[in-house]
């Protein structure tokens, strides 16, 4: 019997797998099964020994034609022929066969066992000749040995490699030269597998890469390098970029080719680079490292990237180009070490060259012109792969040049005042940007400051336009938060900067007229008078912001809202004291001749004030609220006390009188006044009316601040007439003269009669005529009734021209403000010496400006000019080391 066991494990990738050796242990006599089914099948099988013979004979040439690869060694027929008996197969033994067979039995006593030669068998197949004869199984451990064939003699393989690597070279140099090569690549990678299982993987390894070489470096090199000689820098770009991709293209074939080689022996060894890497070393050593051709590799993506910043070196941008000499750079492995450095310089030489010709313009063009710059260098690196490394080295060079470098030019006041003025925020937010690259925005603050202080300044000391002064200050503070906001991107440090700026310019004091030659800041007094404004309700619309606040319905949250932003300028006043005295003086008035838009602005205010500047502030302000709240119950007792009488014992007049608090109020002088009788009949019968309810007290007549009603009668119809008490008294004097004759009387020389006189003649209602005609009152003009006038409503007020007397009034108050500080220095001052007794000049001044910090900020000099007059009024004493002593 013949039995074939087959060892080619051929697949249809090529590939072969060798069995190795494999046992079949049996332990046991009788009792192992397995022992006993192959005696079984050995005798079972010896029936067929003949069919076996002849099938196997027949078939062995077509085994060998289809399995062989290699050639095999040469045998007899007759050996060939023979059939092997059992006996000469299988050793059940414990120990291998001593002879060359591929399966051999090796029983005691049997000398058959080592006479018997193996039959040797053709390349990838394995077969096992049995001849069935009867055996006895033998007592013991039993194994089954398999083991390979031997290859046939070595020299019989170099014949075949030289075949194989004739096909290979004759099919490299077809690829090479862009052909198809004659011989399959089926045909080609099983010959280079089957010269690396026979062990010519180094030799095939060697072979291919001196190939690889002879063409790189023979054919390519010699062709690029001539045609860098007659072209640009960019043009040999192109041309490397061509036999790079070529190159390329042509290594895809050959890796298909070298497959196994690849896989199985390249991969694992260190000593021959793997295809692609061979490949790779080919390029980069014989092109890109040539002595001539890498200048020009690595100029030419420079001159590309140039032409693409837009630089005048006469060279078209080519976006394709530059991205594909990018990526050689990446596959060469050589983009960090010689195309980094080389772009780096190229791009400090045209960065700085670029913001030397900027900085030459304005300032505005420069920072927007930068950003762009900045923003396309970023957007290269990402659109053409450029490594991290040199996006970070490229935007240092660009703090360097951009920033660093042109430090002057960025941080010129000039220019940023002038920016400032322009309202130009796009170009700050630049300039800032640019400047908080190396995080120098902050230096920005000293031209912020001054352009603040500037600006802020020719608003305060603007005389002509001092009704506008708040409106003015509050469009300039929303400026600024605006340029603080979005262009400054709310740095912290110029936020102080603001804040400092403003508070300074806001404190600052000049000696005018208005001021009555003290130094007073003027803020204060202007936004105390902006606040009577709106809590009277003669605030007007700006046109800018007519059309948002239109949509507000509620005036009350409107008034509040307004309020809060005039607070917000408060704050920024030091000295409180000039606020304090004129919103007092604005705010009797309103409260005396019932002026107050909302009852509930005016409380809403004075809560404000006292959480800003505390209850000792607005103690006054508040008491003041409350004698009006007393004299309206005064004088509902006083007209129901009228009500009781007879008709014919009530005054001639209507009066209404409000009895106030000389201390919470603000001081005014008694003006003497001839008073018409009927009206002197009325406050004499009030004025019993109040002595005989309050004993004691003493009732001092303000007429300056009182106004009335009348009813006047011209030819064209009555009218009422709403005027002050000086008006009306001029008035009343034309009742004791004849409506038919023709009336006059001259001007006194008071000044206060002639403002009545020119309010009620040469205003917008003229109920009097002047003689002669004109705006201003001469001591000889004439006045008379005039009988013509008319008005289309019923109800006229007459307004009292007040402009001088507002003049003297701002005086007189700031000289009473500019006296109350000088008295409150002096009281700290000696509640400080005599807590102390002794104190040094130094530790004296900063206490009492602590102490006084609520009214304003005291100069040291002004503190120093009060001690002086305390040490001559004998409060305190000099002393020696710079010390004061009390005097007690």
């Amino acid at each position: 019997m013949q039995q074939h066991l087959s060892g080619d494990t051929e697949q249809r990738s090529g590939k072969r797998q060798s069995i190795g050796k494999r046992k079949l242990s049996d332990q046991g006599e009788s009792s192992q099964p397995s022992q006993r089914t192959l005696s079984e099948l050995l005798v079972n099988n010896s029936n067929h020994h003949d069919h076996r013979t002849s099938w196997q004979n027949s078939s062995s040439s077509n085994k060998r034609s289809r399995f062989s690869h290699s050639p095999s060694p040469s045998h007899s027929s007759s050996t060939a022929s023979q059939p092997v008996p059992p006996s000469k197969m299988y050793n059940f033994s414990g120990s291998p066969p001593k002879n060359k067979a591929a399966f051999g039995r090796s029983v005691p006593g049997s000398e058959a066992a080592s006479s018997v030669k193996p039959k040797p068998f053709k390349a990838g197949v394995r077969q096992v000749q049995n001849q069935s004869t009867q055996y006895s199984p033998v007592v013991g451990s039993k194994k089954l040995v398999v083991k390979n064939l031997r290859s046939g003699a070595r020299s019989t393989h170099e014949p075949y490699f030289e075949k194989v690597w004739s096909k290979l070279d004759a099919a490299l140099t077809a690829v090479f030269e862009g052909r198809e090569p004659e011989t399959s690549l089926e045909e080609l990678y099983k010959g280079s597998e089957n010269a690396c299982r026979q062990g010519q993987a180094p030799a095939l390894a060697k072979k291919l890469q001196d190939r690889c070489k002879e063409h790189v470096a023979g054919k390519l090199r010699p062709n690029l390098v001539t045609r860098a000689g007659g072209g640009t820098d960019v043009d040999t770009l192109r041309a490397v970029i061509e036999a790079w991709t070529a190159w390329n293209t042509r290594l895809i074939t050959v890796r298909w080719i070298f497959y196994y080689l690849d896989q199985s022996f390249l991969m694992h060894t260190k000593e021959y680079p793997n295809l692609r890497e061979l490949g790779l070393n080919q390029f980069r050593s014989h092109i890109f490292s040539n002595q001539t051709l890498k200048p020009k590799i690595l100029q030419g993506a420079c001159d590309l990237i140039a032409a693409d910043r837009g630089a005048r070196t006469g060279i078209m941008a080519d976006s394709p180009l530059l991205r594909n000499s990018i990526e050689l750079f990446h596959s060469l492995d050589v983009y960090a070490s010689d195309f980094e450095p080389v772009f780096s310089a190229q791009s400090q030489i045209f960065l700085t060259s670029w913001a030397q010709e900027q900085a030459s313009g304005p300032l505005a063009s420069y920072a927007e012109n930068s950003h762009r710059l900045i923003e396309r260098e970023v957007e290269r690196c990402g659109l053409y792969s450029l490594n991290r490394s040199t996006k970070q080295k490229l935007s240092e060079i660009l703090d360097q040049t951009l920033v660093s470098e042109q430090e002057a030019v960025l941080l010129s006041e000039k220019d940023i005042l002038g920016l400032m003025r322009a309202e130009n925020k796009t170009a700050l937010k630049q300039l800032y940007g640019l400047l908080e690259r190396q995080y120098r925005g902050v230096q920005l603050k000293n031209a912020f400051s001054s352009y603040i202080v500037e600006e802020g300044s020719g608003i305060v000391f603007d005389e002509g336009e001092d009704v506008e002064m708040v409106p003015r200050l509050l469009q300039f503070k929303r400026q600024l938060d605006d340029i603080w906001r979005d262009a400054f991107d709310r740095n912290e440090k110029l936020g102080h900067t603001l804040r400092e700026a403003f508070g300074h310019f806001m404190n600052l004091g000049k000696k005018t007229e208005s001021t009555g030659g003290t130094d007073n800041p003027k803020t204060g007094e202007m936004i105390a008078k902006y606040v009577d404004r709106l809590l009277k309700g003669g605030w007007r619309i700006p046109p800018s912001q007519s059309s948002k606040l239109e949509q507000l319905a509620d005036e009350d949250a409107e008034i509040d809202r307004q309020l809060e932003q005039v607070l917000d300028l408060f704050r920024f006043v030091h000295g409180k004291a000039v606020f304090e005295a004129f919103y007092k003086n604005d705010l009797a008035r309103r409260l005396l001749m019932g002026r107050s838009a909302s009852d509930v602005a005016e409380k809403n205010m004075l809560d404000r004030l006292q959480k800003e500047c505390g209850t000792n502030f607005t103690h006054n302000l508040e008491s003041m609220f409350k004698d009006i709240d007393v004299a309206r119950d005064e004088m509902a007792a006083y007209s129901s006390l009228l009500r009781e009488r007879d008709r014919k014992y009530r005054p001639p007049v209507d009066l209404h009188v409000s009895v106030l608090g000389a201390s919470a109020w603000p001081t005014y002088p008694d003006v003497p006044v001839r008073i018409p009788s009927n009206l002197a009949a009325s406050i004499h019968d009030f004025e019993k009316f109040y002595h005989n309810k309050h004993t004691g007290r003493k009732l001092s007549w303000k007429h300056q601040l009182a106004h009335c009603q009348l009813r006047a009668w011209f030819p064209k119809g009555y009218r009422e007439l709403v005027v002050s008490s000086f008006q009306a008294i001029v008035l009343l004097l034309f009742n004791d003269i004849p409506p038919t004759r023709a009336c006059a009387i001259r001007r006194s020389r008071r000044q206060r009669d002639s403002r009545t006189l020119q309010s009620l003649a040469c205003a917008k209602y003229r109920v009097l005529t002047k003689d002669p005609k004109g705006k201003e009152v001469a001591p000889t003009d004439e006045f008379s009734w005039n009988a013509g006038f008319t008005d289309q409503k019923m109800r006229i007020k007459i307004n009292q021209i007040q402009l001088k007397e507002t003049k003297e009034e701002n005086k007189i108050t700031h000289e009473r403000v500019e006296a109350d500080r000088r008295y409150e220095t002096q009281a700290a001052v000696v509640r400080i010496m005599k807590s102390r007794k002794v104190i040094k000049h130094s530790e004296l001044i900063a206490e009492v400006i602590e102490a006084t910090r609520s009214r304003g900020t005291l100069q040291p000099t002004e503190i120093k000019t009060e001690i002086g007059k305390l040490i001559e009024k004998d409060y305190m004493e000099r002393a020696e080391g710079n010390q004061y002593k009390y005097v007690a």
